[in-house]
């Protein structure tokens, strides 16, 4: 017997962790980049995964569904720095789920320069119920004058009648012009 440490293929590791080829990939560069050094390469060049390395990324992804860390990267930060303190796992859970007291901290931490956003949103507000209540009474007039119009295009109608019963009616023969008419109608002809 061997007491060299086992060291899994990429697919052997894919499907022990529950992830596809490419995220695999993505948290090997992930390690290689913690740990200042390569994964072993194979005879085709692939990467082989120690079984600790294995255990670390397992752990890291246990870690994330947990939602004790917000990546597979930032977990394997927290493990594999040894300077880091034990972080209890309601601690990190709490601060990751109470959602409630994340939003406070944000407010609080926002205040100050939405103040002057909210005052400017809340006077935008003002003035455009302002605005719609002065359209409103400008939309009531423009109605009423529409009706004004309409009553007094009824009354000129009514005066067109008039005007053209009273007019005497024209006649066939049509008066001379000129000096000739004016002649004809000072001798009343």
């Amino acid at each position: 017997m061997t007491d060299a440490p086992l060291v899994l293929t990429p697919q052997q590791v894919s499907e022990r962790v529950g992830v596809g080829l490419p995220t695999l990939r993505k948290h090997a560069v992930t390690l290689e980049a913690l740990m200042g050094e390569p994964l072993p390469r194979g005879e085709h060049l692939e990467r082989l995964w120690p079984e600790p390395v294995v255990d670390l990324l397992s752990r890291a992804m246990g870690m994330v569904h947990r939602r004790e860390a917000a990546s597979v990267e930032a977990a394997l930060r927290v493990l594999h720095s040894p300077a880091a303190p034990p972080l209890s796992d309601g601690l990190v859970s709490e601060m990751l789920t109470n959602r409630g007291d994340l939003a406070e901290l944000l407010r609080e931490a926002l205040a100050p320069a939405l103040a002057p956003i909210m005052a400017e949103l809340t006077r935008s507000r003002e003035e455009t119920a302002a605005l719609r209540r002065e359209l409103a009474q400008e939309v009531g007039a423009a109605a009423a004058a529409r009706v004004e119009v309409e009553l007094i295009r009824g009354q000129l109608a009514r005066l067109e009648v008039t005007a053209h019963a009273a007019l005497p009616p024209a006649t066939a023969k049509s008066q001379p012009t000129g000096l000739r008419g004016l002649m004809i109608r000072l001798l009343g002809g």
